[in-house]
């Protein structure tokens, strides 16, 4: 595609048959591009693309301007955030070289109209032509179709052209794309200004200020573009061009100026290190050149004037290094975010310390010596410290004082050197009388040990200044420095209060830092281990210093040094002491981050290569990730709308008894009809794990006032509870089991607050001690994988839910519906292993405040038995006047499974007819005077009065059959995936009985049998139903399945009534025992009267005057 080619190309393109190569050409085109490198292949590149177009504008020009603006596009933030730092660098070094030859001559191509839209590129050749016939879109392509085809796809394309011109073509389109996606970083500047640099005079009309300043120079007028009628660049373009360079300029200037602040912190920065460390990287400051020289070009290009950019600022701290201390650091308050603290309160401790002269008035400074030794001389004597300590560690101290110094105790050695230190400041002061200042001093001293937070250590600090001396500060250091070797919890407070006297007295810090290195020196010297624990204290203390800048880097370094050579025993003690301590400081400090990641990688290579014992190996690796953690992804926070913070704030902050009403009254006044708001509350509510726990009675009273006005907003809350209820069950996750126990609770206060009804408390308690179990029943015999038998948890579920709520069931029918459950509850307890002490207080609460009186099971057998006998007489209850299991309907067969669903009309006339046969019986067996005289004269006289039937009893009755269908339901789960016969055998209504009965029927027939059955077709025509006598083959297979299932009915029923009637008779028995007993007792003793309660039973159900008996 260069320009020695160009004669060549040409002339193939205009002799060879190229039609069935264009997407070759497309492709050999667009790697020809990239190789034009000068403005002669470009032209040349022109001349070949726009011969092409003339001969194929059909099929080679919407491929070519696809593959255009596809190799300009910009990758997607998923991708780039996809690649490592380098691979990002590398892929967006590359685009930029590539586009910036691809933009040069799309813009070319652009302005001699061969490319014009995006939207006119197309993938492939193979595209939908006008009459819906696919072909391949060449020259002759449009030849095809009828004339009224073609006037419309005409009219379409001009449509079209004209949305496409508003859209600013296809230059526009391309630049526009890349400036939207780079208002932030600038990684497309480059393009930008080459664009500028090559087409701003031609396309948007300005002349470069160095040009027309060139033209000024030599008095020559600077030459205008004339504008073209014709030109692609029509004013609208012009533009909307112009409009969007501005735009981007005005971005890249605040980059600029953002960039030019950060880039002068890192020069201040780079001084500090040039100065501790002699060397410096350029790499920052390449950068930060590079960046301006491309600002720079463009700002010419628009003709728009530079930004002013702030002059570096004059510092007026000076740093530390300069100072008596030695220390190599400087303010630091840019490193805040640097990760040299861990948390914020830490950054406060170390940075943020009081300023003593605005506390203490000036005159107590003013007895303060100068120092006007530099940092030059100490660093000297710290390389001379430094020698002499390499020396001592490497052969034996052969002067008396290091002999003697191997047997002082460290105490002492800090002594002297503190005097020694005083000494060398000056002449001693005349040791003072005792007077009201040394007994202030010595209070202050002996409260030193009670300073454990920072304002008590800080008051200390402001409190010294008012008895400050020489002598005091003498004193003041020796009491720091002999702190009790355990006591390592008040070195960091002892460290701020010399760090906060060292701003204003630096004699305090050297006392300090000399008395330190120097019992570090001679604890180095005494290699026995038992002072473990002051060396520990020494290396803690001087490394507490180093966080508050007070202990110079190179001293730390040199501990460190000394530490690693001899990596044995009490070293790695020190070692791992020092990193957990400043470490992290030291790591994340730009200044000694380089040196100190030396350090650790040494410390994790001896650790390698020293077979360590375990403890050690365990101390060095816990040290290490202390000093230098891995990294951890930052935590999002989650961006919440005022709304949903506000509605947050309500409930969780402002939430109490005080605020319930206002806030209730602030919920009313949302926006209901908004989903996002009803989605907030519904989530709010449905999570009331993240309440307070004493703030869940509030959150259902807020529920009840709000479900009165919004009923759904109530249904939703209470499914959720409950499902939440049953998700627990079916999981039974450790973590969630507070969050479980906050649900419980709050289905009770919804009760408690009637917002939900009994049913439903009995219901959660049944399935809390039921779910996973075989035949819906525990068992000790039957073990369930998400209820272990020593697993207690739901019986905390139950005893939550009871102590909420439990109270209120003291009458009526859900009284025995507790007194029902309280039993099966025990069974439940008793099946399980010996609960914990926690868990038995916590049952044995629970039942002494619902039924003070309950007569508690021992034994699980006991328990198991009692709710045999329980669910037998409730079976009883519900019975037939003939013991049956089931009810006999007036068409011979029996009620099926399938008919607990009928209709409330056959309920309420089966309770009828129960109700009349027990009148009936009690008519029998009671007269109507109310005095019945009971065996012969000599027997006593017995009153029966007989207790009218309570108008509650038939509700009771209709409850508990509905518990005891759920419970027999539950007991037939494992059985729930057998396959089931289709149910023939329904009831039939009420209205229709009396006129289709089959036997009736029958009967007025009077016909021989035929051998077939009859059956009734249940039928419904609008809103009436109707019955219709359908008689089938009795050998076919419906009739032979429904005598089979009722013969095996009839079996099952007989079974029951035998065992239903066994039972009863064993009670008669023992009830007619217990009056001949009861009877001859009274006979012996005296005569006299007695009076029987008797409720209202039913059939089947005998009263016997003795006394044992309850009925």
């Amino acid at each position: 595609m260069g320009a020695d080619m160009r004669v060549q190309l040409l002339n193939d393109i205009k002799k060879l048959s190229l039609e069935k190569y264009i997407s070759e050409i497309v492709s050999s085109v667009m790697e020809g591009m990239l190789k034009c490198k000068s403005s002669n292949d470009i032209a040349a590149c022109v001349e070949v693309v726009s011969a092409l177009h003339q001969r194929f504008p059909d099929s080679f020009t919407p491929l070519l301007t696809y593959q255009l603006a596809k190799v300009l596009q910009v990758p997607t933030k998923q991708y780039l955030a996809s690649l490592s730092a380098e691979q990002k660098e590398k892929e967006e070094m590359t685009r930029i070289t590539k586009q910036r030859t691809y933009l040069r001559i799309v813009c070319e191509l652009w302005l001699v109209n061969i490319l014009r839209f995006v939207e006119e590129g197309i993938p492939t050749l193979s595209s939908v032509n006008v009459g819906g016939i696919e072909t391949h879109r060449d020259a002759v392509a449009g030849l095809i179709g009828d004339n009224t085809s073609g006037s419309q796809q005409q009219s379409s394309t001009l449509s079209k052209k004209l949305a496409y011109k508003e859209q600013g073509g296809f230059v526009y389109k391309v630049l526009k794309d890349m400036v939207s996606n780079d208002m932030e970083q600038h990684i497309n500047i480059a393009l930008m200004a080459s664009f500028l640099k090559n087409f701003g005079q031609s396309v948007l009309g300005i002349v470069p200020r160095k040009q027309r300043a060139a033209a000024e120079q030599h008095d020559e007028e600077v030459p205008l573009l004339a504008v073209d009628p014709e030109s692609v660049v029509t004013p609208d373009i012009h533009a909307m061009l112009m409009n969007l360079f501005q735009s981007y300029y005005k971005s890249v200037e605040v980059h600029l100026v953002k960039m030019h602040k950060a880039i002068q912190k890192m020069e201040r920065r780079n001084n500090e290190v040039l100065f501790s460390r002699g060397e410096l990287s350029e790499e920052n400051k390449q950068r930060y050149e590079k960046a301006q020289k491309i600002y720079e070009n463009l700002s010419d290009a628009l003709d728009i004037d530079m930004p002013d950019l702030p002059a570096d600022e004059v510092q007026t701290k000076q740093s530390i290094i300069s100072m008596s201390t030695g220390s190599s650091f400087n303010d630091g308050k840019e490193n805040t975010g640097n990760g040299i603290w861990e948390d914020d309160d830490a950054r406060k401790f170390y940075e943020d310390l009081p300023d003593l002269r605005v506390l203490v008035p000036d005159v107590f400074f003013d007895s303060q010596p100068v120092k006007k030794e530099t940092a030059e001389t100490e660093k000297v004597e710290d390389e001379q410290n430094e020698e002499e300590d390499d020396t001592a560690s490497s052969s034996s101290v052969s002067n008396e004082d290091g002999q003697e110094d191997d047997m002082a105790d460290p105490a002492d050695i800090v002594n002297e050197v503190i005097e020694k230190t005083a000494s060398e400041e000056g002449d001693e002061e005349a040791k003072p009388a005792v007077t009201t200042q040394t007994i202030q001093l010595d209070s202050l001293l002996t409260r030193l040990s009670t300073c454990g937070n920072r304002d008590l250590i800080d008051s200390a600090a402001v409190d010294f200044c008012y008895m400050n001396n020489k002598n005091a500060r003498k004193r003041l250091v020796k009491a720091l420095l002999n702190v009790h070797r355990q006591r390592v919890d008040l070195l960091p407070y002892y460290s701020r209060l010399i760090a906060t006297l060292n701003q204003h007295f630096p004699d305090v810090g050297e006392m300090a830092i000399a008395a330190l290195t120097y019992e570090f020196k001679g604890l180095q010297r005494r290699k026995t281990p038992d002072l473990v624990e002051t060396r520990i204290k020494n290396i803690r203390f001087l490394s507490e210093l180093a966080k508050f800048r007070v202990t110079p880097p190179h001293t730390i370094f040199h501990i460190f040094k000394v530490a690693l050579d001899d990596f044995t025993t009490y070293n790695i003690d020190i070692v791992c002491n020092l990193l957990e301590t400043c470490g992290r400081f030291l790591l994340k400090t730009p200044e000694t981050s380089a040196r100190m990641s030396t350090m650790l990688e040494t410390v994790m290579r001896k650790k390698s290569v020293q077979h360590l014992d375990s403890r050690y190996a365990l101390m060095v690796e816990n040290a290490y990730y202390q000093a230098n953690p891995p990294d951890k992804p930052a935590i999002q926070v989650k961006e919440r709308s005022p709304m949903e913070l506000y509605i947050r704030k309500l409930i969780y902050e402002d939430l109490c008894k005080k605020t319930l009403d206002k806030i209730l009254k602030q919920l009313r006044k949302l926006q209901w009809d908004d989903p996002k708001v009803r989605g907030w509350l519904i989530k709010i509510f449905q999570k009331i794990w993240k309440v307070k726990f004493g703030n869940i009675h509030l959150m259902a009273i807020l529920a009840s006032g709000l479900n009165r006005y919004h009923s759904d907003f109530g249904v939703q809350i209470i499914d959720s509870v409950v499902e939440e209820i049953r998700i627990g069950l079916e999981q039974n996750i450790f973590k969630h089991n507070q969050r479980r126990i906050a649900v419980a609770k709050y289905l009770g206060e919804l009760y408690n607050y009637r917002t939900i009804e009994s049913p439903l408390i009995f219901d959660t308690l049944y399935s809390i001690v039921t779910f996973g179990h075989e035949f819906g029943r525990p068992a000790r015999e039957r073990f369930c994988v998400i209820d272990a038998p020593n697993d207690f948890f739901r019986i905390r579920l139950c005893c939550t839910l009871l102590d909420t709520c439990g109270m209120c069931f003291d009458r009526g029918s859900s009284k025995k519906k507790l007194d029902t459950f309280l039993a099966f509850f025990q069974m439940y307890v008793l099946s399980k292993n010996k609960p914990p002490m926690d868990v038995d207080f916590m049952i044995s609460d629970t039942l002494e405040m619902l039924r003070p009186q309950l007569n508690l099971f021992n034994t699980y057998e006991e328990a198991n038995e009692a709710v045999d006998r329980m669910l037998l007489e409730e079976l009883k209850s519900v019975q037939n006047t003939d013991g049956s299991g089931k009810v006999l309907l007036e068409d011979g067969f029996e009620e099926s499974e399938g008919s607990d669903s009928s209709s409330s009309g056959d309920e309420d006339d089966l309770d009828l007819l129960d109700e009349t046969n027990n009148n009936e019986n009690e008519d029998d067996n009671i007269t109507t005077g109310g005095d019945v005289n009971v065996g012969d004269g000599e027997e006593d006289d017995v009153v029966v009065l007989k207790m009218k039937k309570e108008q509650l009893s038939k509700e009771e009755e209709e409850e508990f059959e509905r518990e005891l269908s759920k419970m027999m339901s539950e007991s037939i789960e494992s059985r729930k995936f057998e396959k089931k016969a289709a149910m023939l055998d329904v009831p039939i209504p009420m209205n229709l009985r009396g006129s289709q009965d089959r036997r009736k029927i029958a009967q007025e027939m009077n016909k021989p049998e035929t051998g077939k059955m009859a059956f009734t077709l249940l039928t419904k025509k609008g809103n009436r139903q109707q019955t219709k006598v359908m008689e089938i083959p009795s050998d076919s297979v419906l009739a032979v399945s429904t005598r089979t299932k009722q013969e095996a009915e009839r079996e099952e029923q007989q079974q029951l009534k035998k065992l239903v009637l066994n039972y009863e008779e064993r009670e008669e028995e023992a009830a007619r025992q217990a009056a001949i007993e009861e009877r001859a007792r009274l006979r012996g003793h005296y005569r006299g009267k007695k009076v029987l309660q008797m409720g209202g039973g039913g059939a089947g159900h005998h009263y016997a005057s003795g006394g044992g008996s309850n009925w």
